[in-house]
């Protein structure tokens, strides 16, 4: 079994991993470094190359997970949630891809659950400290968890939110086998994965018709187990949220979902979606985030206590974009006052 280390390149991990390290280095960031450093050690390059939103390459984080890869028995099972194919594997951006990875340490008994969507403006998925440490984090909270691998970039409105859809529904098909109750049911998304949280639970009903159409045409099995299954989560957690796609928006956010779809502008912008049964939310951002403007948040923030909506809004002066348990930040004790509101 191969140890990788920063004495290995890039090309070497990704090629020797195995499929499942798509997941945490799919195509779409291998795209944004250049070739010549494909085939170079990570420790001559690595620690100074930042990506294009200023952040470093976190190959420290690659190198934990491609590692892990090689005994994923131990750590996560994928269950996928289109398809029905033995010796399943992540190696495209596709329905055929679409899964739950359900890490393997988790509390006893009946729990809630926690279904978290990384963030990655519909262009990659965060595996890592948005999806992994979330999850760690949540379990030891006593919720049970699953990360959801949905479709982005060339995928477009509504195929992420027909994947987080089916999750939901999939999960609470599952209880029992899960050991969950299917009726206290958190989905958490960071950034764009808290856009994906937000549209999917504004807009349920047209999101569900939508993939009991698909699944019909798709899955016709899966389409009668769960035509009765509600779309609707229970809880809803929005961490530094793309929100809004009318007014200090993320751009690159509904470029990626849309595909530049102008009549989809003022749809997806959830602050104009939200309704009376929208569900209980928790929401925080960070007052120093330059990516995603914390106005989208104050907004959304705005448009629950209009609705009337049980909910919290936390900001934070300092932190950033994607700091995800924001460890060593004034947003560290976000998660701890989710758990208390969730209660």
């Amino acid at each position: 079994m191969k140890h990788f280390t920063a004495d290995n390149s890039l090309m070497e991990i990704l090629t020797t991993a195995g499929p499942q390290i798509r997941l945490f280095f799919p195509e779409s960031l291998l795209e944004l470094i250049p070739e010549e450093y494909h085939t170079v050690p990570l420790k001559d390059w690595a620690d100074s190359f930042m990506m294009p939103w200023g952040f470093p390459l976190a190959y420290r984080e690659l190198l934990e997970d491609a590692n892990r890869i090689q005994e994923s028995d131990k750590y996560w099972r994928l269950v996928p949630l289109w398809v029905n194919v033995d010796g399943f594997t992540v190696d495209t951006n596709d329905l055929h891809s679409v899964c739950l990875m359900i890490p393997a340490a988790q509390p006893e008994g009946v729990c809630p659950a926690a279904l978290i969507c990384p963030g990655g403006g519909y262009e990659n998925i965060a595996f890592h400290d948005e999806g992994l440490r979330t999850a760690e984090r949540m379990a030891a909270a006593g919720y049970r968890t699953f990360i959801l691998n949905y479709r982005y970039k060339p995928n477009v409105y509504p195929a992420p939110q027909m994947d987080l859809a089916l999750a939901i529904r999939h999960i609470r098909a599952h209880a029992a086998e899960y050991q969950i109750d299917p009726d206290n049911l958190l989905i958490l998304g960071y950034s764009a994965g808290g856009h994906l949280c937000a549209s999917t639970a504004a807009l349920r009903e047209e999101v569900g018709k939508a993939l009991q159409k698909e699944l019909e045409e798709k899955r016709p099995d899966l389409a009668v187990a769960l035509r009765n299954i509600s779309t609707r989560p229970d809880k809803v957690c929005l961490c530094y949220p793309v929100i809004s796609f009318l007014a200090e928006d993320h751009e690159p956010s509904f470029q990626a979902l849309t595909g530049g779809n102008e009549a989809l502008r003022e749809h997806l912008s959830i602050e104009k979606q939200v309704d009376e049964d929208y569900p209980k939310t928790f929401i925080w951002t960070c007052e120093d985030d330059i990516e995603v403007p914390p106005s989208n948040t104050k907004r959304m923030a705005e448009a629950l206590r209009e609705k009337k909506i049980d909910s919290l809004l936390k900001l934070y002066p300092q932190g950033e974009h994607g700091c995800s348990l924001a460890i060593g930040t004034s947003a560290e004790g976000w998660m701890d006052a989710m758990l208390e509101f969730m209660k």
